[in-house]
């Protein structure tokens, strides 16, 4: 009979511990103030991937800290401050005016941060004067991971990872 107990008490400990997709990863108990930070923190996240997929920079420049920081492969060094969004995403929005991104996944870490998993998927409608031609008219569909700190309603940090040759494979310029 003990054998039993311990292995039930095993078994919902991995089963019934796991967090749902979109639910908090959280070992500090449960507060008031720990709910209001981690929805104050899950509502900023939301609202800068609405605000993305609406194309709208002013809406998501309000949502970035002065100072924030954000860190990406693509970038030889981080950007900062709330103008980098419009340098970052501006030309994005130009090139694919389509793109959207869907979350497929976050999780709350108890603190400041929201970790998240989406798919971001376009196609190539605008090139410039100096880009390949052979990336008009190509799809992508890419899978992206961020790690969002909020402090104070506002983005700190933004750190994005992506599968660059992937990207460009999409798009035709790289094999």
């Amino acid at each position: 009979m003990k054998k039993k107990l311990i292995i039930m008490a095993i078994l919902s400990s991995t089963t019934f511990g796991c967090q749902p997709e979109t639910e908090t990863a959280n070992t500090e108990p449960v507060t008031a103030a720990t709910a209001s930070k981690e929805q104050q923190t899950v509502q900023v996240m939301q609202q800068m991937f609405q605000a993305f997929n609406r194309h709208d920079l002013e809406a998501m420049a309000s949502l970035y800290a002065d100072d924030a920081v954000f860190i990406s492969p693509e970038m030889t060094e981080p950007k900062r401050g709330k103008a980098a969004v419009a340098e970052i995403y501006g030309p994005l929005f130009e090139m694919a005016p389509g793109v959207q991104d869907e979350v497929k996944h976050y999780i709350y870490n108890g603190k400041d941060e929201v970790a998240v998993e989406f798919v971001s998927k376009g196609t190539v409608e605008n090139i410039g004067p100096n880009d390949p031609p052979q990336m008009k008219g190509k799809t992508f569909e890419l899978k992206i991971f961020c790690r969002l700190k909020v402090k104070d309603g506002k983005i700190v940090e933004d750190v994005t990872y992506f599968d660059q040759l992937a990207f460009l494979q999409q798009l035709g310029l790289s094999e």
